[in-house]
């Protein structure tokens, strides 16, 4: 028997996807940089608008009632957000107060239930009518937070129908962070600039959607034949030949790129597995990427869906160097 390597990479968003009306007005906080620092590989897509509707508080409950509307979509999912948080370390006597962005700030609402919401944030009232920020939430933010146990909160609905991200592109950022990278990226500007609302008289700003990925788990399998180098096993053992996590990138953008072919990717890596600077030279058996939450990337031939199950979603899979195809989760 000869010895034989894998490779399973699973991909999982680092934050939640960002609006680019949300990028421009977050990509100076500390706290998101903070959050993406392991992110090198991003996908530039567009959904329908996502908004928050029928948002009221329930005092008896000290929580916030709300939907989740998305144009197109019949599905609405409703649910309910207490006020009280572990997450941000409030406690239950302190007093929250709620601030609402609205995408159509020309139509104020001044008493609930209100609508027609990007985003709101939660606020701890201090003396002297001081607010101390805590956490803000669009709605794709919050059900990222929810599927993964980050927030107390409760979701009815078809949740995964609102995740579907029509891909434009696909870019790395393995010498500088994403959000350095894509300020004043020109592929960005012009995906902004050029291409058309999904939903009429939307604007582009509300639909485009920025995906940062960084990797949830690189698990490598080895299976030694019979005459194995005793300085290779033991080297392999300690580590010492695992690929960086650079150059695990760089692949990663290769073998989406490959599948998807966004129209805005110049270099479509059509000799992909063979790179200079991906996987190839590592030699293996086997290689798969796979998304780590539930969100669905939609391209002209078809889909990548991925999911919370580790063996779950669909793979992009490589065998031996040489064929390279997408595995649909049955």
């Amino acid at each position: 028997m000869n010895t034989r390597k894998s490779i399973l990479n699973r991909l999982e968003l680092a934050y939640a996807p960002l609006t680019g009306y949300e990028f421009a007005i977050q990509k100076k906080d500390s706290m998101i940089e903070l959050a993406m620092e392991k992110a090198s590989l991003y996908v530039i897509g567009q959904r329908p608008v996502i908004t928050f509707e029928n948002v009221i508080p329930d005092p008896s409950e000290y929580a916030l009632n709300f939907e989740i509307h998305q144009k197109g979509n019949p599905n609405i999912l409703k649910g309910k957000l207490p006020l009280i948080q572990k997450c941000v370390d409030s406690k239950p006597n302190d007093t929250i107060a709620i601030a609402v962005n609205f995408l159509n700030k020309q139509e104020p609402q001044n008493e609930f239930p209100i609508g027609n919401l990007h985003g709101f944030s939660l606020a701890k009232q201090l003396e002297n009518k001081k607010r101390e920020f805590l956490i803000w939430f669009s709605p794709e933010k919050l059900l990222q937070n929810w599927w993964k146990n980050q927030i107390d909160c409760e979701i009815e609905g078809d949740f995964k129908s609102f995740l579907n991200y029509k891909v434009h592109y696909v870019g790395k950022a393995t010498k500088q962070s994403i959000l350095k990278r894509l300020t004043g990226h020109n592929t960005f500007q012009d995906i902004l600039s050029i291409e058309n609302p999904i939903t009429y008289k939307d604007l582009p700003k509300h639909e485009i959607t920025l995906l940062c990925f960084e990797f949830e788990d690189n698990l490598e399998l080895r299976t030694f034949g019979d005459n194995v180098d005793i300085k290779e096993m033991t080297a392999t053992l300690m580590g010492e030949n695992f690929p960086k996590q650079e150059t695990i990138f760089l692949d990663a953008e290769k073998a989406l790129i490959n599948a998807i072919k966004p129209d805005y990717n110049k270099e479509l890596f059509k000799s992909y597995p063979k790179s200079k600077d991906g996987l190839f030279k590592d030699n293996y058996n086997y290689i798969s990427y796979s998304i780590a939450d539930p969100i669905t990337l939609i391209y002209s031939e078809g889909e990548i869906k991925g999911s919370l199950n580790y063996f779950g979603g669909d793979r992009i899979i490589i065998k031996d160097n040489k064929e390279v195809s997408l595995i649909k989760e049955k």
